[in-house]
Parts: C-alpha cells; structure tokens; sequence
C-alpha cells in the first residue's frame, strides 16, 4: 500500500506511520509511507503523477488549512480515500464538500483508528485485486487504473496506468478475478478495461492512453453492447 501523512505534529505523524505498519501487517500487507508537514508538497507530489492509496490528512495544519489541501488533492486524485485527522470534531463534517472516507478525533485516536482502517480495507478489497507480482511481493491494484491484462506466456501481465505487474496467476484465473460489468475480454487471453475503451476499428481497439490492441472480428459486437453498457449505466 502507498500511503501519505500530511500532520505538523511529529507525535501524531510518527503514531500513524506506526500504527499504520502494524494494522498492515497483522494484514499481511507491506506499506511505504511519504510524509509531509503541509499541504504544498504533498499537492505538487499527486501533480506530479504519484497515486497514493489512502492520504492522512491533519484539517489543522500550521502553514496551511487541511481543506484547502483536501481541494487541492482532489484535482489531482479524484478518488483516492482522504482520512481527516483533527483535535476538533466540530470541523469533521466539513469532509464531506471533499468527499472525504472519514475522520479521526485525536483524543479518540487508538478507538477509531482501527476501525476507520478495518472499514477502509473492506472498501479497497471491493475496488481494487490483490496480486503476487514474480519477485513475490503484494501489489494492490485499484481496478479504475488497470488499462487491461494479457498472457504473457508465463503468466499474466496486468498494465495499469503507469506500469506493468506481471504475476504468475494465469490470464484464465487472473480474469475470474476481474467484474465482468467493467472488463471484457476483446481477443484471446486479453482483457481490457471498458472504461479505457477510446474507439474500435474493423480488427483492434485504441485505449485512452494510446495503447492499440487486436480485437477479434467475432467480439467486436459483444465489445460495442459492452462500452453502451457502461456508458448507460455510469458505472
């Protein structure tokens, strides 16, 4: 997991490095923690294209305001989880003009703490897949940045939207893993994100990044019914 805490509190920041990596690791889960003391850098980090998957957010930062960072991330990262962090729950309802996952009161911090995460971990599992890359690490994977998957041979290489995850899963049991309401399969042992979907030609499609892949004549149909699915459906 990739984490960000943006606290001016060194004590608060250090307990939620540290209470971060043990929740994870009871969870069998490594994390990399990034950690700033005001919103400007973290804002110029997610500009710069890193994608974090929960962001730690203190609403009362010396230097700058929380919320004022909040907006700023999110026009940069749209989706990524921001827990508030405050010393007053009166500011808390104030996440919700951010879209803030939640909140935690720092006097209630070893209460809630457990169980913000535990809820946030339910909410990752459902929109995202958990996959063993070669060298044996964990990579979670938000499903909106897989671009598509494919045999590589060997396995599966699963390309996102800034590299490529190759596990050793095959593609047959890699795409029972995939909802099959937001990837279809477009060619032989290649699945690809209807989302990402630019336009189709006679025999290959052209996905939002620019990657062209073959399409299978007898799937076009299916590939087309598909992309008017989603788009009805504003999945």
């Amino acid at each position: 997991m990739q984490a960000a805490i943006c606290e001016d509190e060194k004590i608060y920041s250090d307990k939620l490095k540290q209470e971060l990596e043990r929740f994870l690791s009871e969870h069998n889960q490594d994390v990399q923690t990034d950690i700033f003391t005001d919103g400007a850098p973290l804002a110029e980090k997610l500009k710069g294209g890193t994608r974090y998957d929960v962001i730690f957010l203190d609403i009362q930062l010396e230097s700058s305001d929380g919320m004022d960072t909040a907006e700023a991330v999110r026009k940069y990262d749209k989706s990524v989880p921001i827990i508030f962090v405050t010393g007053l729950d009166d500011r808390a309802p104030e996440g919700y003009a951010v879209s803030a996952f939640d909140y935690i009161i720092k006097s209630d911090f070893d209460r809630k703490f457990e169980k913000v995460m535990t809820r946030l971990m339910q909410t990752l599992a459902e929109s995202s897949l958990s996959v063993e890359d070669t060298s044996g690490n964990i990579e979670v994977i938000p499903l909106g940045e897989i671009m598509y998957a494919e045999s590589d041979g060997r396995g599966t290489a699963v390309h996102t939207s800034d590299k490529t995850i190759s596990t050793s899963l095959p593609i047959k049991k890699f795409s029972e893993k995939l909802p099959k309401e937001r990837f279809i399969e477009v060619y032989k042992s290649v699945y690809v994100n209807i989302s990402k979907i630019r336009r189709t030609l006679s025999d290959t499609l052209e996905l939002s990044d620019g990657a062209v892949l073959p399409m299978s004549r007898r799937r076009k149909k299916a590939v087309l019914n598909a992309v008017m699915e989603y788009v009805r459906s504003g999945i």
